[in-house]
């Protein structure tokens, strides 16, 4: 039953109904602590003397730790439930053990992934290991979202997202093996350090003064401007590098059904950090900005397919593209198409939300909500 309230709250969350996705998420975490799936003897008591069935008990946990983190971090939640008890749960195999059925009993605990940071000898651990410590990491984040937070703490937290991707082993850092098959679990664990760095950046830049007001967007919701804690234009720099590394994890070659849907989330707030960054650039990097952002509207059409939060934040974003990135604002050129950085935050540019007129189009009525999109009423009209 936890398993199955688990993959129905991905499920409804994803066909856009955020809301009822977290209570059903709220639920399967509830009835695991309940069972006490968060202790390290629960597989073993409850496996039948299976492997197989002790590792899917165990995964299970896990897997509510990682979707918990993601669902906190699209409703901007600064506590977690299962980091709020004692687990002891033992770590996950690889994906290919478990899928061949070949579990095995030896594992290694969490202490130990931790503390590998200052081995003698580098291990290699599971992929899915990666995946809960960038959830880890963005906990730490969000339990510093819409506060004040000392400088330190701030650049402590900076300090583990950037040390992140040197502690990945070197036959994991390219996601695609020699087959061309992605690793999903490295490409999700990618894919949370990016957003978990742009969440951590973007509220401390000048990029939040122009970004338009997202409270009805999924997946987007506005942030409080922060004090910064390093210079803006550093923290914009951050946040648009990140936005620019979810564009090429998007860039990978592979059907995007393959991907969770949780993805659709990261390319929302990559598209609307590449759109403030595009104001900001101007024509500077025009269309570096322009090619990121058309290769986000392409997969979320792709992935409309199938969830329908994706068709509605592409109505939105669409919308607010056309405005920022209208072909007559700037000329083809080398000069616009080439520039040194266009990671920076556009120095030396100062812009308010009264110079950015695709903020209205987060307000406009005419655009379709989840409800209407989900329900299809904008598709085929009322009582059908």
């Amino acid at each position: 039953m936890v398993q199955a309230r688990l993959l129905f709250a991905i499920a409804i969350h994803a066909r856009g109904e955020p809301s009822e996705g977290q209570e059903m998420l709220d639920n399967a975490i509830d009835m695991a602590i309940s069972l006490g799936m968060n202790t390290k003897d629960y597989a073993t008591l409850n496996g039948n003397s299976s492997p197989c069935l002790e590792e899917s008990f165990r995964r299970t946990w896990y897997e509510l730790f990682v979707v918990e983190g993601i669902m906190s971090a699209i409703h901007r939640k600064p506590t977690m439930k299962t980091r709020s008890v004692v687990h002891e749960v033992l770590l996950p195999c690889e994906e290919s053990t478990y899928t061949d059925g070949v579990c095995y009993s030896a594992r290694s605990t969490l202490a130990q992934f931790t503390d590998r940071h200052f081995a003698e000898e580098e291990v290699s651990f599971p992929s899915f290991c990666y995946r809960i410590e960038a959830v880890q990491i963005l906990s730490r984040v969000l339990s510093i979202a819409n506060t004040e937070a000392h400088p330190d703490e701030v650049q402590a937290i900076d300090n583990s997202l950037a040390a992140w991707s040197h502690y990945v082993p070197p036959e994991k850092r390219d996601i695609i093996s020699n087959s061309g098959e992605i690793d999903e679990l490295l490409f999700q664990a990618h894919m949370l350090i990016h957003w978990a760095t742009i969440l951590l950046h973007m509220p401390r830049s000048e990029l939040l003064s122009i970004h338009p007001a997202t409270a009805d967007i999924f997946c987007a919701k506005g942030d409080k401007q922060m004090p910064s804690t390093d210079t803006k234009h550093a923290h914009a720099s951050k946040a648009t590098d990140a936005s620019k590394e979810l564009s090429n994890l998007a860039a990978l070659r592979c059907p995007v059904q393959k991907h969770t849907p949780f993805f659709i989330c990261t390319l929302v707030i990559a598209s609307v950090v590449q759109l403030a960054a595009c104001t900001l650039h101007n024509c500077r990097c025009m269309y570096q900005h322009r090619d990121r952002i058309t290769l986000v509207v392409g997969l979320l059409k792709s992935l409309g397919s199938n969830w329908a939060c994706a068709g509605s934040v592409l109505v939105k974003i669409k919308r607010i593209a056309a405005k920022v990135l209208r072909s007559e604002h700037c000329t083809m050129t080398v000069a616009s198409t080439q520039c040194d950085s266009c990671t920076d935050s556009g120095i030396g540019t100062s812009i308010g939300t009264e110079d950015v007129p695709w903020m209205e189009f987060f307000d406009d009525p005419t655009i379709m909500s989840f409800e209407q999109f989900a329900s299809g009423t904008l598709l085929f009209g009322e009582g059908t």
